[in-house]
């Protein structure tokens, strides 16, 4: 009965898999979890025993989806990587895509594996679940025949779930327990030499904490010490790291400027720093228990960073220049960057596209805005004719066909990556237009991808155990290899011959993996968000490198062996 409702309404099928998946992805065990994406293929490679068709239109939608918001969202983050300065974090990703090739390759002539076999085998040790859709594409357009192309493109599926789960495994191990051993570091330990280089202390939070004593605070004081003496004088006692934003004498409220003076029985608002404040006492007065009489309002505001001369400044700097502008009383309270936090740190670097936050009066946060980008638009709404258009770049990009070999080679839906990309560039560079929000981009980009997953691994089911049985044994030892050598080499070469900071280097390991659960593991070893550094810049790298990877493999395996099964 039920696989009667499931074969007639495959939809079901497909949103049962989520569930499973992202179920028993969840569970975790020790720094290891399996992942949504991972447990909704096992799950529908397991539910597609019993014959599911699913339309291949779907499949090229959802994935289509999928790496147009994923080039969307990686793209500030990408082409700031992209400069003479940071051409080592390249170098890493260069290593990693030249070593997964030629030990893929060697995995390839010593198993003897079909083409399908093979590109799975690479998604999945790479892991990097876009790499699947565009090899199956590619795998497509070789002119085979109906039942050897499904059988081909079903064994990329199998393959990868079985090759993904032993290189995330090996991945999230190495980075954050085999890599600083290797290195002979404790991870804690130099994640905080590095922190505290930067210029503080933080620890890692999760999403629903706040710090007990946060860093800008509020305060309200009595003028006694600083009676006689002018706003511009207390604020530079206070170290230039508090501001005085507003004065009340007499019942009456007074305009705050840097020659005006105190008088005894003053009452100050002071905001800034939580250490500059614990001295305001001593230079100006008792403080206030009840300050409602000089309150002010203040706001945090993200504002992207689209002014290039501040493009790899540090955060220091980017507080004198702010001075400098004449902008009084506004503080970096954050960073984001490819929406992971990043600590705000005075000797910490911002880059192109990065989201500051910050804090302060909302007209003096306006022009701090103003001159160093664009303040992020609030509120919900996704601009459809800029999405549109972005996918429909995208999908003629990917329609472009180039003889290789003999071969029509074409990107397919990776041409969505790249409009991603481009079009991603151009709102961040012009944040007033293009609105795309990052709620919105992370539910395209993750149901684009489940859903691909899942309809690849109903599709792919039947001949999951015959391909297993085959190859059950090969294929694990050839994925942990595939993810191990390149990880190795680059650990050693980010750390011996470009002098990389190790728990940044461990950090920027998981990321040209492309692997979140590898740097969740190597920040919750680490205690801190310094290893996220060296992450953001690789991730974007490789999330736009690898998913290209499938069709070059494609086209490459048939180059050599001039057929999809090596004779």
């Amino acid at each position: 009965m039920l696989s009667t409702v499931l074969t007639a309404r495959p939809e079901l099928a497909l949103f049962a898999a989520l569930v499973i998946g992202y179920g028993v992805g969840s569970i975790k065990i020790g720094p290891f979890k399996l992942g949504g994406v991972a447990g909704t293929l096992l799950a529908a490679l397991l539910i597609g025993q019993i014959g599911i068709h699913v339309d291949a239109d779907l499949q090229r939608f959802m994935f289509t989806l999928f790496v147009f918001a994923l080039g969307f969202s990686v793209a500030p983050t990408f082409f700031a990587s992209i400069d003479k300065t940071t051409w080592t974090w390249g170098l890493l990703v260069v290593i990693e895509i030249v070593l997964i090739i030629v030990v893929a390759f060697v995995a390839t002539w010593l198993f003897k594996l079909d083409v399908g076999t093979a590109s799975g085998l690479l998604a999945g040790a790479a892991t990097e679940s876009a790499m699947v859709g565009t090899a199956s594409e590619a795998i497509g357009k070789l002119g085979l025949a109906a039942a050897d192309m499904k059988a081909q493109q079903a064994n990329v599926a199998t393959s990868y779930a079985l090759a993904y789960v032993f290189s995330l495994i090996t991945i999230v191990m190495f980075s954050s327990q085999i890599a600083p051993r290797l290195l002979g570091i404790d991870l804690r330990k130099e994640a905080g030499k590095t922190m505290a280089r930067l210029g503080g202390a933080d620890s890692n939070l999760d999403s629903d904490q706040g710090k007990a004593f946060p860093t800008l605070v509020s305060r309200g004081f009595g003028v006694v010490a600083a009676a006689g003496k002018t706003v511009e004088a207390v604020e530079l006692a206070l170290g230039g790291n508090a501001t005085i934003e507003g004065l009340r004498r007499h019942a009456a409220d007074v305009k705050v400027t840097g020659d005006c003076r105190f008088e005894t029985g003053d009452e100050v608002a002071v905001a800034g720093l939580r250490t500059a404040l614990i001295d305001a006492a001593r230079v100006i007065g008792p403080e206030v228990g009840d300050p409602s009489e000089v309150a002010f309002t203040v706001e945090t505001r993200d504002v992207v960073l689209t002014r290039w001369p501040e493009h790899r400044a540090a955060v220091a700097s980017i507080v004198e220049f702010l001075r400098a502008s004449a902008i009084h009383g506004v503080y970096l309270a954050g960073i984001t960057r490819d929406d992971r936090k990043l600590p705000a740190l005075p000797g910490a670097t911002v880059r192109r596209g990065d989201v500051l936050q910050l804090f302060g009066k909302p007209e003096d946060v306006a022009r701090a805005a103003h001159v160093l980008g664009s303040a992020e638009i609030p509120g919900p709404m996704t601009d459809f004719v800029y999405l549109g258009s972005g996918l429909i770049v995208g999908i003629l990009i990917g329609m472009i066909t180039v003889p290789v070999a003999g071969a029509a080679l074409s990107l397919g839906s990776a041409g969505a990556l790249l409009s991603g990309l481009g079009f991603g560039w151009l709102r961040a560079r012009r944040p007033t237009f293009g609105a795309f929000p990052v709620a919105a981009t992370r539910v395209l980009k993750d149901l684009g991808l489940a859903i691909f997953i899942a309809s690849v691994g109903l599709s792919a089911g039947p001949s999951v155990l015959a391909l297993l049985g085959a190859r059950g044994w090969e294929l694990p030892i050839a994925a942990v290899l595939i993810s191990l050598v390149p990880t190795v080499a680059s650990l050693y070469i980010g750390r011996y011959l470009l002098h990389m900071e190790p728990a940044i280097l461990c950090g920027a390991i998981a990321g040209q993996q492309a692997s979140t659960p590898a740097i969740n593991a190597t920040e919750a070893v680490a205690g801190n968000p310094v290893p996220v550094i060296g992450y953001t810049v690789t991730y974007a790298l490789a999330n736009v490198v690898l998913p290209l990877l499938g069709p070059i493999f494609v086209a490459v395996f048939t180059a050599i062996y001039g057929h999809p099964v090596i004779p």
